[in-house]
């Protein structure tokens, strides 16, 4: 900065002699007062004591340390008393409550006034001939009638206007904070309220060419323009103050002017300090000041009014104030006391909702200008928050120091930083970006820009001088500016170029990172059906657009709501192309997203209608599947098949939507009710099997509830059935199996299969020649792996009785082990009281002369009961299938 300005003695202290403060407790002390201060004196009677800070303290940290101690019930200056000291005596003064707040009257002590210095009020104009305000009123501007004086026909501007500068002391109505200074009136704005962007760019023109040092707008806009951008950088260029309400949208969205990095953007809180919801917040956001004021009135009255509208205004007070003790600062030096001097009320250090705290009018006039207020941060891991989109201050004060810097992104994106200084670095700078996915050095040259690549989420620079032997120290400012990522759909700016979407359900997240972006998509769709699309966007600098086009068709554009709301738009499509394109209001990018929603739902027309008679039915092939809706609740879908043999059909459905439930009923030739079955809910489908002699059948359906967005799908298979079997028909061990189950010995499972190449268990052995035998007699099997409650425990006690079967050397039986060869050969022989025979060959080459079966063996070849392959072997341990137990039973049947 161009010159120092001088420190108050004490250096923290508003106007006091002794350097020393009051503070008083809730309770008892507490005890780590003594080690960061001096206690002066003390008044037990009161609950207070007179300190002041410990060799080696830095005051402000100290004092914001103990404002914020629970211990404390309040922390003082001990002023100087005396009956020359600053008062006002406006009767309305109790109702200014936001001036203890922010402790202005406090700074009255020393400042009250600056007769050299212009704050320009942009709004709806001033009321001139207010008595609180005309003595303090300059030549102004009617920018919306030229050549009519700026005459306030809405109140806003009067408003303003006396929070700043309402005459103070004067016996009358209210006090400005600063009670005696220019106020430029500058109607911009119409009787509304509202009023065009070029009023207030040249507004600020205007202020600026005509020796305006503060400029404060209680106004602005969502979205950022290269007009009002320029218009704001010919103020910053001319060492002028730009002070804006954030805005009281209640969102993440600080609006312009008060977003660009060199304007300070206000917020507003309550009257207990907490955040007021309503109040804008996010990265831009610079110091927060009362939400409600009490102030003038048009028509010479006074009135409550809140809003962050009422909140800049503070600020641009305080900033006149600040120029009246330091009449050689800068306007960036200025806003930056003003930030070092604010209180903590949110996170610690800068946060989105707070920014950088309170305004404290009396300590910007008593603590000293430090160069560099984010010290120390020498290390990533101190980093200070910076906000993208702030002009900061900061120093680097040699080689050895490093200013790290910490930013929250948003979104992926890139971030254009400018190192500026009112002199030259005394060494080259680099630059150490730490993000997500690793850390980068470069160099940075002071007034040029450079690019970051900034992942969403913490990212950290640090600033250092290249030359680690550097001793002198320099002043530097560092502001930047935020573009969000290119989406990935682009480049998708014209209709030929439309980005193709699968034709379903989704969601697609864009943004518009350049100019005049706008994004097309494309969907070709087979099946008609409805389809809702959304767009909405996370902020609201996106007034979003959405346009509908079925390509050769007129296209629809609907912009029914307002900045950050959604775009609806319903229709029913039909098989072809249809465009959507997602734009915005106004052309310049957009830190922000939007979510591009598709919600299709097909509606299918039946194929099949009209079948809602039987004699309409649709003939079905078996092992065809057929597909059908239903467009009402009342539908009915009839189908028809014929078996020419007895056969199992199985009637399936499957593909009915959830929450839908689907009948169908099996109907014979004459339409009497053979099954009937309804899918349980959630299924989506039904299975229905049911023997059926030949002839001709018809299935009913019908629903609940109607469904066009998908398709049922209908399947009948046929099985012909042998007996009671579906696998048997051309089986070699048919006849067998046939005659057994009709002497009910044997039988097949619950599914219509007997599964004749399937091995037999020993359980199933011994039951079927228990039955064919018709043992009686029972006997405890006592095996630990056949308890009373096996299905098989009867038959297997009557056949250990009958002396035919026995365990395992290890006390098992292995009921649902698998019977082998040559255990099915020992089990018939027993049965048949057969003890085997010792003469005679090995019967097969497989079998050794001392095998432990081989007289059974020997006996039953013997006898004709077994055979074994044609290669001479028996293969005695392979299992058994069910077709050769059955067809061997049947032979011993028939002995």
């Amino acid at each position: 900065m161009s010159a120092e300005p001088p420190a108050p003695s004490p250096a923290f202290e508003p106007k006091a002699g002794s350097g020393t403060w009051i503070v008083g407790w809730k309770g008892n002390p507490d005890p780590e007062l003594a080690a960061s201060a001096v206690i002066v004196r003390e008044y037990a009677s009161s609950g207070t004591a007179v300190v002041r800070p410990a060799a080696g303290e830095e005051p402000s940290e100290w004092l914001n340390r103990w404002e914020r101690s629970p211990h404390v019930r309040y922390i003082v200056p001990n002023r100087e008393v005396g009956v020359a000291a600053a008062a006002s005596n406006d009767p309305l003064l109790d109702k200014q409550t936001y001036l203890q707040q922010t402790h202005t009257i406090d700074a009255w002590t020393q400042v009250t006034r600056n007769e050299s210095l212009v704050v320009a009020v942009i709004d709806t104009g001033v009321d001139l001939d207010h008595a609180d305000l005309k003595g303090n009123l300059v030549t102004g501007v009617n920018l919306i009638q030229p050549g009519l004086p700026p005459r306030d026909d809405n109140g806003h501007g009067t408003n303003v206007a006396g929070v700043i500068a309402a005459i103070g002391n004067n016996g009358k109505g209210v006090s400005g904070m600063l009670w005696k200074t220019g106020i430029m009136p500058i109607k911009a704005l119409e009787p509304s309220g509202r009023g065009d962007e070029d009023k207030l760019g040249e507004g600020i023109r205007y202020a600026v060419d005509h020796g305006a040092k503060i400029v404060v707008m209680s106004v602005g806009l969502l979205r950022n323009d290269s007009y009002l951008e320029e218009i704001v950088r010919y103020a910053e260029e001319r060492d002028v103050l730009l002070i804006a309400a954030t805005g009281n949208d209640e969102g993440r969205n600080v609006r312009y002017p008060a977003a660009y990095p060199s304007v300070m953007a206000v917020g507003g809180i309550r009257d207990d300090n907490s955040v007021e919801e309503r109040s804008n917040y996010g990265p831009e956001l610079d110091i927060v000041a009362p939400w409600s004021v009490f102030t003038t009135a048009a028509g010479g009255k006074y009135e409550y009014r809140d809003g962050t509208s009422m909140a800049a205004p503070q600020v641009a007070a305080a900033a006149a104030m600040v120029w009246a003790k330091y009449p050689a600062m800068k306007a960036h030096e200025v806003r930056n006391l003003l930030r070092q001097t604010a209180q903590d009320i949110g996170e610690p250090g800068w946060d989105e909702r707070t920014g950088y705290g309170l305004l404290r009018v009396d300590r910007a006039l008593s603590e000293p200008y430090r160069n560099d207020m984010y010290e120390p941060n020498d290390r990533m891991a101190d980093a200070k928050p910076y906000s993208i989109g702030r002009m900061i201050s900061a120093e680097l004060q040699g080689g050895a120091d490093q200013d790290w810097f910490s930013l929250d992104s948003p979104y992926d994106g890139t971030f254009t930083l400018q190192v500026l200084a009112d002199s030259a670095a005394p060494s080259a700078l680099k630059l150490t970006l730490a993000g997500p996915h690793g850390t980068t050095v470069q160099p940075i040259v002071p007034g040029q820009s450079t690019e970051l690549s900034l992942s969403k989420g913490i990212n950290r620079i640090a600033l250092q001088f290249d030359n680690g032997r550097e001793t002198a120290a320099w002043t530097y400012r560092m502001t930047g500016s935020f573009a969000i990522y290119r989406d990935p759909f682009e480049n998708n700016d014209r209709q030929y170029k439309a980005y193709k979407l699968y034709p379903r359900s989704q969601t697609v997240t864009g943004t518009f990172d350049v100019e005049d972006d706008e994004d097309w998509y494309a969907m070709t769709f087979e099946q008609s059906g409805s389809l809702n699309v959304k767009v909405t966007p996370d902020t609201k600098r996106i007034d979003p657009l959405l346009t509908f086009q079925k390509k050769g068709e007129r296209a629809v554009t609907i912009d029914d709501n307002e900045d950050g709301e959604p775009e609806l738009y319903a229709v029913d499509v039909f098989p072809g192309t249809y465009y959507v394109r997602v734009g915005k209001t106004h052309p310049d990018p957009a830190i922000g997203e939007y979510e591009l929603q598709f919600d299709y739902n097909p509606k299918y027309i039946d194929p099949n209608e009209p079948n809602d008679r039987s004699f309409q039915a649709t003939v079905v092939s078996l092992d065809s599947p057929y597909e059908g809706v239903f467009d009402r609740s009342t539908d009915v879908d009839y189908y028809k098949f014929t078996i020419y043999e007895r056969s199992l059909v199985r009637l399936s459905v499957s593909g009915v939507p959830a929450g839908r439930e689907v009948s169908a009923a099996l109907q014979n030739s004459a339409l009497g009710l053979v099954v009937r079955g309804t899918n349980a809910p959630g299924t989506g489908g039904l299975d229905m099997t049911v023997p059926l002699n030949s002839g001709t059948y018809y299935v009913r359906m019908g629903t609940d509830e109607a469904f066009q967005d998908r398709m049922y799908r209908l399947l009948v298979h046929a099985d012909k059935l042998t007996g009671n079997y579906i696998d048997i028909g051309d089986h070699w061990a048919k006849d067998a199996i046939l005659e057994l189950t009709d002497l009910h010995i044997a039988e097949g499972y619950g599914t219509y299969s007997f599964e004749p190449d399937a091995s037999i268990s020993r359980a199933e052995a011994v039951t079927l020649v228990v039955k064919s035998f018709g043992y009686s007699k029972r006997k405890d099997a006592a095996f630990p792996d056949l308890p009373t409650d096996h299905w098989a425990y009867d038959p297997v006690s009557k056949a250990l009785q009958a002396g035919i079967v026995q365990g395992y050397p290890d006390g098992r039986f292995d009921p649902d082990g698998q019977l082998s060869r040559v255990e099915m050969a020992v089990l018939f022989a027993k049965a048949l009281g057969l003890g085997g025979k010792l003469r005679g060959d090995v019967p097969f080459t497989d079998i050794d002369a001392d095998y432990w079966a081989l007289p059974i063996l020997k006996q039953m070849k013997a006898e004709g009961w077994i055979t074994g392959y044609d290669d001479g072997t028996f293969a005695p341990d392979r299992p058994t299938s069910r077709a050769e137990f059955a067809v061997m039973l049947q032979r011993i049947i028939h002995r």
